[in-house]
């Protein structure tokens, strides 16, 4: 019987230390990285998801089109290499996650020689939610600074895409070496978090910034587009001359396709004369009944002389 009431009380002082430490353990804050960075995880805005990446990755320099980059650093790289390296994107697109060789193989077969394809095929995320992947093999022909060379690396890479909505989230991951399983954990770490996409009140004056943008947005007229654009922006490398080029030349651009917007933020954070806004932008192509929502970007906004203008992705 003692012996009995010795072990009910020892499991009750378990029961309670354990409950102790948990309501002690500091929750995280799934606020988006660029606002609160967590190392090891990356929290995008909209759509709202979660990667798992290993802690001692350092974040890397964005690439255009990226949301997101780290990478290891091993003492046998050349400075500003990482490897391996992480990139996430998040665009927003009508085509079925069967045409990612058709969207991102272009890309490789200009970066790089001997392109292989190893793997692709449909697979899901871990709740059941529909993914592609894609496993190539490249030379790479250019080093990160742009530069040609000779002999350029032998890399592999595995794009995992899915969708949320109308929106594409692509975990690109490439290493010197046959991309392992530990690699791939990470790609399926991935996980959507619904509950944080709710939209938010912003002020009015910034509310009046994003439904301009989209009216300028459809009148397909870029120096108006292009005024809503502060002089220092910023975004992974790409300057306000580099963004009003794409404007004018690539097909998937607001002004290319001339659709009127209308502006959900899920994600507010002022911070001075900045603020951090994410969201999507409503859009309803003529003839189609169904609304699509494309990721607003993921960057800041900054007040100069009393108008907001787009900041980039900037610390």
């Amino acid at each position: 019987m003692k012996r009995l009431i010795v072990l009910s009380v020892i499991m009750a002082v378990m029961v309670l230390v354990a409950a102790l430490v948990h309501a002690q353990a500091p929750a995280i804050d799934l606020k988006p990285t660029f606002i609160n960075p967590t190392p090891g995880l990356y929290v995008n805005g909209w759509p709202a998801f979660t990667v798992s990446y290993p802690k001692e990755w350092v974040e890397a320099r964005f690439s255009p089109g990226d949301v997101f980059a780290a990478g290891g650093t091993r003492p046998d790289m050349p400075p500003g290499y990482y490897a391996p390296s992480l990139n996430i994107q998040c665009h927003g697109t009508a085509l079925p996650l069967e045409d990612c060789a058709k969207m991102y193989m272009p890309y490789y077969v200009q970066m790089g020689t001997d392109v292989k394809v190893l793997s692709d095929k449909l697979s899901q995320l871990k709740d059941g939610t529909p993914a592609w992947e894609l496993e190539i093999e490249w030379v790479a022909k250019y080093d990160i600074s742009g530069q040609s060379v000779k002999n350029g690396p032998k890399l592999s890479t595995l794009i995992f895409a899915t969708k949320k909505y109308t929106a594409w989230v692509v975990i690109i991951l490439t290493d010197d070496k046959k991309i392992g399983e530990d690699l791939k954990r990470i790609a399926y770490s991935l996980t959507f978090q619904p509950d944080s996409e709710k939209p938010v009140k912003v002020p009015p004056d910034v509310l009046a910034f994003l439904d301009m943008f989209c009216a300028d947005g459809a009148c397909r007229d870029v120096k108006m587009l292009m005024a809503h654009y502060s002089d220092r922006f910023l975004w992974g490398g790409m300057k306000k001359a580099d963004l009003e080029k794409w404007f004018l030349t690539d097909p998937a651009s607001p002004i290319q396709t001339g659709l009127p917007c209308e502006p959900i933020v899920t994600v507010f954070e002022p911070r001075g004369d900045k603020a951090y806004v994410d969201g999507f932008n409503l859009v309803k192509p003529k003839g189609d009944a169904n609304a699509l929502k494309i990721p607003m970007g993921y960057q800041q906004i900054i007040n100069e002389h009393g108008q907001w203008k787009w900041f980039g992705n900037q610390k």
